[in-house]
Formats: C-alpha cells, structure tokens, sequence
C-alpha cells in the first residue's frame, strides 16, 4: 500500500509538471512557416493543458518569503529572526532561578516547530511528504496496536484469571489503558490526515501550515505512546517475575539498555540533524527524547549553537530555491570581497527561480548560463548592478527583468 501511494503521487506530480503551459520561447510556438503561432493557439493551449495549482502559482514563489520578513510570522520566530530574550536575570525565586537555567531565548516552545522546516519546501515537495507523514502516522499507529495490546496480555493479571491486584497492578492497568488510547487516536489522527492530504494538498497553498497542529498531535501520541508503553513494559516485567529478583533484574537491565541505546541515538539524531526543531520544542519534550540537551551545560551550548547554524541554512535555502537573495545576507557581506555575497546561490538557480515565478518552470535555462559563461560571468556577484537591457543581452527579456528584481531582494508579486 505505502509504496503505491508513493508511485501514485510522483506519477501526479510528473504529470502535472508535464500539463504545463508551453514555453513561449520554445520551438512549439513556432508554425511550419517559420513564423509565431498567433493568440488563438497559444489560448487554445493554455485552457486544454492548464497547470497544476500548486506548480504553477506566483504565491507558491513569494509567500513564504513575504513570511519570512514577517517579524510576527510562526516562520520568523522559528527561524530565530525575532528579538525575543530570556529575562533570567530579573528573576528572584528560586523556582524561577531554576527555570532561567534551561531558558531558551526565542523558543517557540511547541510541537509545530517540526513541522515549520516543511513549509520552506517547493510546493510540490512538501505536498507529497504531508501526505507520507499521514501514511507513516497511520501504518505505525495501526500495526504498533497490536504490539501495545501484546504487552497488555503479558502484564496484566485479568489475563490469566488472577483475583489477587495490588498498587502496581493497578497502575500497570492505567498507563495501559492510556498507552491503548492514544495508540488508538494516533492512527486514527494518522488516516485523517492521509486521506485529507491526499484530498486536498495539492489544491490548498497554505496546507502545511493548515495541518501543523494535527502533524504535531501526532507526534505527540507517537512519543507518549513510546514511553508509556516502555513504562508498561517495566511493570509487566515486575508483575511477572517478581520475587524472582535474578531473573527480574536481569530484564530491567535490558530493557533499561535498549531503551537507553534507543533514546541515545534518537538525541543524536535530534542534535545533529534538527536542532533547530529540537531547540523549539517543549521543555518536556527534551527531556524525554535528549535530557543531556536540556541538564548539561556543554548540551545547552551545542544545541543552541546547531540551531543557530540550521536556522541560517534553512533560511538561505528558502531563498535560493526561489532564486531570490536575502539582502540581510547581501548588507552583511557588502564591506566583504565579492565572492563572499552570494555564497548560497548559483547564477544556474537564480535563473531556474526566476523563470519558475514567470510560470516557464518546465523551461531548460542552462543556454542562458551557457551564455552567460561565454562572456565569463560565472558568479551571480558579477550580476549585481547589471540593468535589465545588459541582462536581455542574454536571455529573454521577461526573464531578465526577474532575474534584475532577484537581485535587488524582490520578486515578482512582492510589494
């Protein structure tokens, strides 16, 4: 099933990128008699073969960066580009000194922010992969059930007819009962958000942003569940075994080691590949996925240093997948050498992000670059102050004038 669903939408997505409308600079345009196809054709053409909404819209281009220099935007914040700050200095309590030691300036303090990474994605891209997560949630949900429902029989003592209950039984009845049920809301949250993704993603701009509270209730009841039923595991366990205290010994170590091997190398991969998201999500969050992150001072440092590091990666990604700069990025580096301005994005990108705005994505730009290349303009500094009839020495005039907002921190549709 998972992987028809994925052949299924790389298949749509193809083609809709073939549904495109025809480049107006390409050979299609032109008639047998050498000359240019008049408005009726090229009319004729966009209404039978009318691009996908998701591929083809001028927003998909500038939203997000309108977002981006939003200072109230859930993208800014999640970025680290506001100015909040902790005020642990102020504090007096010893509750509250407690607290200004795990404070983490700009924190959004949510799960959403392991969704924020998503909206910066190409349309296309983060459509197919909502619709995967919904998949991933409801498959995991469905099949980790009956794993949930396993360890329930072993540990509790209705299952094999015992009269006699004491604390511990009672409380291994609980946090079963609660791992059950939010294994139960986990898939069924999980096939909500498949079959509504798969319905509506492509045709919705704003979906991820739309959907981030139940991508983030998901992940929730995906750790809850995780840890209640490790919690469950320990005291079937103890309900089993005991008083046999060797052997009963012996699995609280192994499980303590599989779950310690577990959680380390899930902190790990939190710290070194989403520290960013890491460093946005609740205080409890942390210390139930990476407590190093959160009680040692050298974890503090290196996770708000990594998320430093990932949210400027991120943040130039956005923009060179656009073809358009972040100036913030270009003043930083105008008392530099040239080289130093533009060092997220190629003249091959910021020609491919243009033409993508004009809605000609489907459109080989690598002659343009070619050409470009001939005259020995291989960097996009050299491109800076360039006006646009020195830019339509070399590609279409349309796309130079795009190119010319690029680079002046401004693409077409931007106020």
């Amino acid at each position: 099933m998972a992987v028809s669903t994925r052949r299924i939408l790389h298949g749509a997505i193809t083609n809709n990128m073939n549904r495109e409308d025809v480049s107006p600079f390409s050979h299609e345009f032109i008639d047998d008699s050498g000359g240019r196809l008049g408005h009726d054709r090229r009319q004729d053409t966009r209404d039978t073969d009318r691009p996908s909404l998701v591929l083809n819209s001028q927003l998909a281009s500038t939203a997000v960066l309108g977002r981006l220099s939003d200072q109230g935007s859930i993208l800014s914040k999640f970025l680290l580009a506001t100015n909040e700050r902790g005020d642990g200095d102020e504090r007096k309590s010893c509750w509250s000194r407690l607290k200004a030691c795990f404070a983490r300036p700009g924190s959004m303090d949510s799960m959403d922010a392991y969704c924020c990474a998503l909206m910066l994605d190409p349309m296309e891209s983060r459509s197919v992969r909502v619709i995967m997560l919904g998949e991933a949630y409801a498959l995991f949900g469905a099949l980790f059930l009956s794993c949930t429902w396993i360890l329930y029989e072993y540990g509790s003592v209705k299952a094999y007819g015992d009269a006699e209950e004491d604390i511990i039984d009672d409380v291994f009845e609980t946090v079963m009962a609660l791992a059950i049920m939010c294994n139960i809301f986990l898939a069924l949250n999980g096939m909500s958000l498949w079959v509504l993704s798969i319905l509506h993603s492509e045709s919705n701009q704003q979906w991820v942003f739309t959907v981030r509270g139940m991508l983030s209730l998901c992940n929730t009841l995906c750790i809850v569940t995780i840890f209640l039923d490790h919690v469950g595991m320990i005291l079937a366990v103890y309900s089993n075994l005991s008083p046999r205290w060797p052997e009963t010994i012996i699995c609280f170590a192994v499980a303590a080691v599989l779950y310690i091997s577990w959680q380390q190398a899930a902190g790990e991969i939190l710290m070194k590949a989403i520290p960013l998201e890491f460093y946005h999500t609740p205080l409890w969050n942390q210390l139930v996925s990476n407590p190093a992150a959160v009680l040692t001072k050298k974890g503090r440092q290196e996770l708000q240093t990594g998320a430093r590091a990932r949210a400027e990666e991120l943040k130039q990604r956005a923009y060179q997948r656009r073809g358009i700069f972040d100036q913030n990025q270009t003043r930083r580096g105008a008392d530099g050498d040239a080289e130093g301005q533009y060092p997220y994005l190629s003249i091959g990108a910021l020609l491919r992000g243009a033409a993508s705005r004009l809605g000609k994505s489907e459109h080989d730009v690598t002659s343009y670059e070619a050409r470009l290349a001939e005259d020995w303009i291989e960097e996009v500094s050299q491109l800076r102050g360039m006006s646009v009839d020195f830019l339509a020495r070399y590609m279409p005039w349309a796309l130079a004038n795009e190119v010319h907002m690029s680079l002046m921190g401004r693409g077409r549709g931007d106020t």
